[in-house]
C-alpha cells in the first residue's frame, strides 16, 4: 500500500490495541474552517472531524472567520477567531512579513487564535493533544505556540509541500527573497517540537523533510484524505459517455494534455462525439476555456461553475469516465483531495499527472485507475479510445479502481495511523523530563 508509512509499520500492535479514541481530546487547528468557502483543507478537516466523532473522540476546533459564524455542527465546539486585515499594498505585505516573522497573508490571525487556544486548552483534560492543520502554515504555527507554552503533545500535519503551491508566484518554483528564510525557519521549528507529523501520502513527506529525514521520517505518519459520502456506487449509465472533472484548476494545473487529447480522440473516433458529454465543475477553469476553444470543443464541453457537495456528488455519479489534472511537473507530491469520492463512486478514473509523482504512483501501484503524462495528449487519447470501447461493450470493469487504493481511503485506515501519530506524540511528550519554559509572545512577532 503506497498510503503506509514506514513509522505506521514500526509501531507496536500492542501500542494500537491500547488507544481508545474515546478517551482522546483533540484541539485541532485550522484556519479554514468555514464550509461555505469550500476550500480543500476546510472540507479535508471537516471530514477528519466527523470521522473522530464517529470513533468517539472529543474534539474542540480552533479557526478563522467572522465572530458571528456559527462553523460547529453541534457536535463538537468551535472558537473562532476573527482574520485580522491584511496590507493590499505588495510593499507593505512584505514589510508586515517580515515584522511579524510569518510569510502568509493569514499570518495576523496567529496571536489572536494563540490568546485563544489557551483559554480553550485551560478548559479541557490535561492529556489533550494539539493537532495543527496546515496549509496555511499558520495552523501549525499556532500548534507550536500553544504546545510550547502549555507543554501539550503536538502533532503536526501538512496538506501540500512546504513552501506550499499557493504562495508560489503563478504556479513558478519560487517565492519572494524575504520568504524562504521565513519558511525554512518555521518547518525546522515545527519539525523539531512536534512529537508526530502528518502526511497526505509518503512522498510528500520525503519533500517537506528534504534532508533532514534521516531525522524525522521515524515521526512521520501518512494521514490522508478521507471521503465526502460513502461507498455506494450506482449502476452506471450506456446513453452518454459523460467525462467529468470536478475542482478547481489552480496555476501549475493545465488542461492542454486534457484537451488536446480529447480533441486527438476525437478526430481518430468520430462516431463519438455522437454521444459525448464532459462537464467540468468549479470556480477556477484555469486555462481551460482557452484551450476548449483552441481545440474546437465548445460543442461538447460544458462548464457547470460552481456546485455545492451534494451537486458535486450527483455530476459524480453521473460521469462514465472522472478526470483529476495534477500539477504540471514531474516531481509533484499533491494527492489530489477529490480521489476518495472518484474511487467510491465505482468509475474508471484517468489521471493526468507524471509516473514518478504521488498521484502517478497511487494509480500505477495500487490501482486507482490510468493515467496519462501531463505533456503527453497521444497518451490521454489513447487512455479515452481505450474506456470509450469498453463503455460501448459495457465491460468497464477491468478498468475500474481496485480495492487496494479504495481501501487506503478509509476511515478505519486513515484512523489507524492517525492513532499510531498521537501514539507517537504521546510517548515523546512522556519522555521529556520536564516541560519546556513558557514561551512570552512578544508583540507583533511570533519568532521560534
Amino acid at each position: 500500500m503506497f498510503l503506509t508509512s514506514s513509522a505506521f509499520r514500526a509501531v507496536g500492535d500492542s501500542h494500537l490495541r491500547r488507544w481508545d479514541w474515546r478517551r482522546a481530546t483533540i484541539l485541532l487547528i485550522s484556519h479554514d474552517w468555514d464550509p461555505d468557502a469550500e476550500s480543500a483543507e476546510a472540507l479535508a478537516g471537516r471530514r477528519l472531524a466527523r470521522a473522530l466523532l464517529e470513533a468517539g473522540a472529543r474534539v474542540h476546533v480552533l479557526a478563522a472567520g467572522r465572530p458571528a459564524n456559527d462553523l460547529g455542527d453541534g457536535n463538537y465546539g468551535v472558537t473562532v477567531v476573527p482574520d485580522r486585515p491584511f496590507p493590499v499594498s505588495k510593499f507593505l505585505r512584505a514589510i508586515e512579513m517580515i515584522r511579524s516573522t510569518i510569510p502568509e497573508i493569514e499570518g495576523p490571525w496567529v496571536p489572536g487564535a494563540v490568546t485563544a487556544g489557551l483559554h480553550v486548552l485551560a478548559s479541557l483534560p490535561a492529556e489533550t493533544i494539539i493537532y495543527g492543520r496546515a496549509m496555511p502554515g499558520v495552523s501549525n504555527i499556532v500548534g507550536w505556540h500553544l504546545a510550547r507554552i502549555t507543554g501539550r503533545p503536538f502533532v503536526a500535519h501538512f496538506s501540500d509541500e512546504w513552501p506550499p503551491p499557493y504562495v508560489l508566484s503563478d504556479g513558478r518554483g519560487w517565492v519572494a527573497p524575504y520568504k524562504w528564510p521565513l519558511f525554512r525557519m518555521w518547518l525546522n521549528a515545527i519539525l523539531q517540537h512536534a512529537g508526530a507529523l502528518t502526511f497526505t501520502n509518503p512522498n510528500q513527506a520525503e519533500d517537506v523533510l528534504g534532508g533532514r529525514g534521516g531525522r524525522f521520517l521515524d515521526k512521520a505518519f501518512v494521514v490522508t484524505h478521507l471521503a465526502q459520502f460513502t461507498a455506494s456506487p450506482l449502476p452506471p449509465q450506456y446513453d452518454t459517455f459523460h467525462i467529468v472533472h470536478t475542482g478547481n484548476l489552480y496555476p501549475g494545473r493545465t488542461s492542454a494534455a486534457l484537451m488536446t487529447g480529447l480533441r486527438l480522440f476525437l478526430d481518430r473516433t468520430p462516431a463519438a462525439e455522437r454521444c459525448l458529454k464532459v462537464t467540468l465543475a468549479g470556480w477556477a477553469y484555469g486555462d481551460l476555456p482557452v484551450w476548449a476553444d483552441r481545440c474546437r470543443l465548445g460543442g461538447v464541453v460544458r462548464f457547470a461553475g460552481r456546485l455545492n457537495q451534494p451537486e458535486v456528488a450527483s455530476l459524480v455519479a453521473e460521469a462514465s469516465l472522472l478526470i483529476a489534472v495534477d500539477f504540471a511537473r514531474r516531481g509533484s507530491t499533491t494527492l489530489l483531495s477529490k480521489i476518495p469520492d472518484y474511487l467510491n463512486a465505482g468509475r474508471p478514473i484517468l489521471a493526468i499527472t507524471a509516473p514518478s509523482s504521488s498521484m502517478g504512483r497511487l494509480f500505477n501501484e495500487d490501482g486507482a485507475g490510468l493515467t496519462a503524462r501531463y505533456d503527453s495528449p497521444d497518451q490521454v487519447a489513447e487512455r479515452l479510445a481505450a474506456i470509450f470501447g469498453a463503455w460501448q461493450n459495457r465491460r468497464l470493469d477491468p478498468f475500474l479502481p481496485q480495492r487496494t487504493a479504495i481501501e487506503s481511503f478509509t476511515a478505519s485506515r486513515v484512523l489507524a495511523e492517525l492513532a499510531a501519530a498521537f501514539v507517537a506524540a504521546r510517548g515523546a511528550h512522556a519522555g521529556q523530563a520536564e516541560a519546556r519554559p513558557q514561551v512570552q509572545l512578544l508583540p507583533g512577532r511570533t519568532t521560534p
